[in-house]
C-alpha cells in the first residue's frame, strides 16, 4: 500500500441551501504537487559493505540524486540489517535495502508455515507500518534465499538434483552454514525437521569461509545464498528446495514513512527499479563487485542500461 498522504488535496465549499452552494461544497481540487527536482534538503541512505547490500544501497542513492533535488548522506558500512533497523528507528537513516525473510524471521520472529513471496512481503510491510512507522517499497524482483549447494563432482557422482536427494548421504557428510545457520528457525533446525534429514556435523562459520571450506573439501554441502557470485565462480550446483522449506528473501528498500510524508514522490522514484532484477542478474552484479568493480559503478551501469538514469 502506498503512503496514504502521497497527494495533498484541498476542498472548498459554499454554505447555503442553493444548488450552486451544494455543488461548490462538493468540489475537491488538487493542489499543485511539488516536483521532485524542487525537493530541498538531505536524506540518509544506509547499507552494508558486502556486495549485494552495497550495490542496492548505491542504486537508491543514484536514483534519488538523479530524479530529485535532494542531497544524500551515504553510509554503506553498517554491520547488519538489525543495526540498520535501529538506525532508522532513531531517524539516523531514511532508506536501506533489506530482504523480507531477514526481518520476518529475525525481527518479527515469525515461526509459522513457509510463506510465498507475496504473502511474506505483505506481512512485513503491514507489520512495519503498524509497529515502526516504516514501510517497504515493491520487491526488486529476486529472491536471495538459502540454497543447499554442492560441488559439481559431488552432484554428478551421487545424482544430486534436489535437497531431498541428500537423505542417503547426510549422516556421513558435513554441512557448512553461516554464523547462525545452526540455530535459526528458518535455517538448519527447521530444515532438518521439515526434510527429515540430519547431517553428521553442522559447522557454523563466517559466511565467506563456507566457500573456502567446500572448495577445500572440508565440508560436503553448504547453505549458500542464492545470488552469491561464488556459486558461479566455484561451479557449485544448487539443489532444488523440493519440499519448499526456505522462506522468501525478496530484496526491497525499507523506507522511513516520515521521510516519504515530506517527500511523497520518493517512493515512485525508488520503485523505478522494482521488478527489474532477477536472480541471474543480481548474481552477475555481485560477481562484478567481487571481481573488483566499485559498487557505485556496478549500480550505475545497471541503471543506465535499464534507462533509469
Amino acid at each position: 500500500m502506498r503512503c496514504e498522504n502521497r497527494r495533498m488535496w484541498w476542498s472548498f465549499g459554499v454554505m447555503g441551501i442553493s444548488l450552486v452552494g451544494v455543488l461548490l461544497g462538493s468540489l475537491v481540487v488538487p493542489a499543485f504537487a511539488e516536483a521532485p527536482k524542487d525537493y530541498k534538503g538531505t536524506i540518509s541512505i544506509g547499507g552494508q559493505p558486502w556486495n549485494e547490500s552495497n550495490i542496492l544501497a548505491n542504486m537508491a542513492k543514484l536514483l534519488v540524486e538523479a530524479h530529485t533535488g535532494l542531497k544524500v548522506n551515504f553510509n554503506p558500512d553498517f554491520a547488519g540489517v538489525a543495526v540498520l533497523h535501529e538506525a532508522m528507528r532513531s531517524n539516523q537513516i531514511d532508506i536501506y535495502p533489506c530482504w523480507t525473510g531477514s526481518h520476518l524471521i529475525g525481527l518479527l520472529r515469525y515461526e509459522g508455515p513457509t510463506l510465498g513471496r507475496d504473502e511474506a512481503y505483505a506481512l512485513v510491510k503491514s507489520e512495519f507500518e503498524k509497529r515502526y512507522d516504516m514501510s517497504w517499497a515493491k520487491p526488486l524482483g529476486f529472491n536471495n534465499t538459502y540454497a543447499m549447494a554442492v560441488r559439481r563432482e559431488t552432484a554428478e557422482k551421487y545424482g544430486l538434483k534436489k535437497a531431498s536427494d541428500l537423505a542417503p548421504f547426510a549422516k556421513q557428510w558435513r554441512l557448512g552454514g553461516d554464523s547462525n545457520f545452526d540455530s535459526r528457525y528458518d535455517a538448519y533446525p527447521g530444515w532438518s525437521k521439515h526434510y527429515g534429514i540430519s547431517f553428521k556435523e553442522v559447522l557454523p562459520m563466517e559466511y565467506a569461509l563456507m566457500y573456502k571450506a567446500i572448495e577445500a573439501g572440508e565440508v560436503d554441502v553448504i547453505a549458500a545464498y542464492a545470488t552469491d557470485s561464488r556459486i558461479r565462480k566455484l561451479d557449485l550446483v544448487i539443489l532444488e528446495d523440493d519440499k519448499g522449506f526456505f522462506p522468501d528473501y525478496s530484496a526491497c528498500f525499507v523506507i522511513n514513512r516520515k521521510t516519504f510524508a515530506k517527500y511523497p514522490q520518493l517512493l515512485d522514484i525508488l520503485e523505478k527499479v522494482s521488478g527489474r532484477i532477477d536472480e541471474a542478474t543480481m548474481t552477475e552484479l555481485n560477481y562484478q563487485f567481487d571481481e573488483g568493480m566499485e559498487a557505485e559503478k556496478v549500480a550505475r551501469d545497471f541503471l543506465e542500461k535499464e534507462g533509469l538514469l
